[in-house]
Order: C-alpha cells, then sequence, then structure tokens
C-alpha cells in the first residue's frame, strides 16, 4: 500500500529510513512506502485543500511560523502536529486527540496514545507539551469559529 488517507482511527504518521512510513491507528500499526510529508500532503489533498493550504491557515490563525499544528479535515477537527521540523525528513505527526498520557523518557518522550501503545520520540517532554499546547490552541479557535457559525 503506498496510498494512505489519514482518518478519525490514525494516531501517528512516523517516518522511517528510505522513505517509508509507520501508520499507527486505534487497531493497526503497519509500514507503507512513502515518506510523512507526502502522506500529510495527500491527506489535506484528499480532504479538499493542500499541506500549504493548511500551514497558511495555521500560520494566520496562531500568530507563529514554526512546528505548526494542521487541521487536516474539518468536519471531525482532525488535527496533527510535527514532533519537529515537518522541513525534516524524519518528522513525524501525531494527531492531538490520540494522547492519553506523556512520560518523559531521558532526553526523549513516549507517548501513551488512547488504546494504551506507546511509542518514543526524540523530543524533549516541555517541546511536546508546547506542541500540544499549539495544537489545542488551533482547535479551540476552529472550534469558536463554528460555534459562532451555529448561532449566528
Amino acid at each position: 500500500m503506498n496510498n494512505y488517507e489519514i482518518n478519525e482511527e490514525t494516531y501517528a504518521v512516523i517516518s522511517k529510513c528510505y522513505g517509508r512510513t509507520k501508520i499507527i491507528e486505534e487497531n493497526n500499526d503497519y509500514e507503507i512506502e512513502n515518506d510523512a510529508y507526502k502522506v500529510m500532503d495527500e491527506s489535506c489533498k484528499y480532504y479538499g485543500s493542500s499541506y500549504k493550504g493548511r500551514i497558511e491557515a495555521a500560520k494566520k490563525l496562531l500568530n507563529c511560523s514554526y512546528k505548526l499544528p494542521i487541521l487536516v479535515e474539518e468536519s471531525s477537527v482532525l488535527i496533527f502536529f510535527p514532533i519537529k521540523s515537518s522541513l525534516l525528513d524524519d518528522c513525524c505527526w501525531i494527531n492531538l486527540n490520540s494522547i492519553k498520557n506523556i512520560e518523559k523518557v531521558d532526553n526523549k518522550t513516549k507517548i501513551v496514545f488512547k488504546n494504551g501503545k506507546e511509542e518514543i520520540f526524540d523530543i524533549s517532554k516541555l517541546s511536546l507539551e508546547n506542541q500540544i499546547y499549539r495544537s489545542s490552541k488551533l482547535e479551540s479557535i476552529i472550534f469558536k469559529r463554528i460555534n459562532a457559525k451555529k448561532r449566528g
């Protein structure tokens, strides 16, 4: 399988070597022959935008310009954030709403997902907390706009 569209069951998109990507879903883990950036870009296109469009929107909404979370899909407010610069080949993306807990492990951080699966990432706990905060802020802005539309 080469093409993969992110969905509500997608917990993480993890870059591996040689253009391979590990996908963690609620009930499955597997690798595909595609890089994580392409998975993100193709998923954004599948849901009617582009990766660049999603990044530009996040920049404007968050008034920030690096390690931006993106809204992959609107109707379920599916937000993913990178654990490092999205320009790097080994960038990994995490679904904001898949995280149950995070724990410091030496200079890295373990994410415990809602289904009990665990994965250690090369990011400090503080940096990961900042990414979660930034993603939550994006989610809050989007929910406020959705609710304002419903009332208006």
